[in-house]
């Protein structure tokens, strides 16, 4: 149990990616922070699969896209124990769709939750945290460096958070804190299920298979570990090799 007495605070945990990284994290020995939007049952099943395998599980609720509520999630979950180690920022989502639709409401909520909730959340945990070992990690999207059609301001916000999480490495790493980002592919998730585009994704990856949560929750048990203390400052593609330039598509159609 690499995890043993850590205490982590996973956001956007109530399903997805965020439930599987809080299970893993739990199931490595850390106590866990839950957190959801609003008192969510599908937060409570999750505190609830932690807490029967013998784990500890809190919940805090917020909504991020409000100025006030990473900082005071941030406040709460530290004051659970007194201390926090690991900082997930998993929470996150857009409004909008093309870029001649965009509407000011929807760049805000999209920019208000992707980009300053991570920003306000890491500043408080860093001011926060007494570890020697703090771990912070930005789950961000493939959006951010291979813009997907009609998500403009999704892969706006994912690449500023993650320039973001570069400046907190450099500025935190004396401090023995890492600062890390993983960047998911199509992940199997309620968000896309059903949708008839994801069958198109496996054959453009090289494992040829869309990924799971848990794909995405044992990297980053990995990354706030002892074993990944040298690794600061990174974004670590998670997407089963996506093949993403126009040449590649057209020789797997091709074939």
């Amino acid at each position: 149990m690499r995890l043993k007495g850590r205490i982590a605070l996973v956001t956007g945990s109530s399903r997805g990616i965020g439930a599987a990284i809080a299970k893993k994290l739990a199931a490595e020995g850390a106590s866990l922070v839950l957190h959801a939007r609003e008192t969510d049952e599908q937060a409570q099943q999750v505190a609830g699969a932690i807490r029967s395998a013998g784990g500890e599980a809190h919940i805090v609720l917020g909504d991020l896209t409000t100025p006030e509520a990473p900082l005071r999630v941030v406040q709460e979950a530290f004051a659970v124990h007194g201390a926090l180690d690991i900082l997930v920022c998993n929470a996150g989502g857009s409004r909008g769709g093309l870029v001649v639709n965009q509407q000011l409401a929807d760049i805000d909520a999209t920019l208000a939750l992707n980009l300053r909730a991570v920003m306000l959340s890491v500043g408080e945990f860093a001011r926060l945290t007494q570890s020697d070992q703090g771990r912070i990690v930005l789950i961000s999207s493939g959006a951010a460096a291979h813009p997907a059609y009609g998500a403009s301001g999704l892969s706006a916000a994912k690449a500023g958070a993650e320039a973001f999480i570069r400046a907190a490495a450099q500025e935190l790493g004396e401090r023995g804190i890492t600062a890390n980002t993983v960047a998911p592919g199509t992940t199997k998730t309620d968000r896309i299920a059903g949708q008839a585009w994801t069958d198109k994704v496996p054959p453009w990856t090289a494992l040829r298979r869309l990924g799971e949560p848990e794909d995405i929750a044992d990297i980053v048990a990995f990354v706030v570990s002892h074993e990944a203390r040298w690794l600061t400052g990174a974004t670590l593609p998670a997407s089963g090799g996506l093949l993403t330039t126009a040449a590649n598509i057209l020789a797997l159609d091709q074939r």
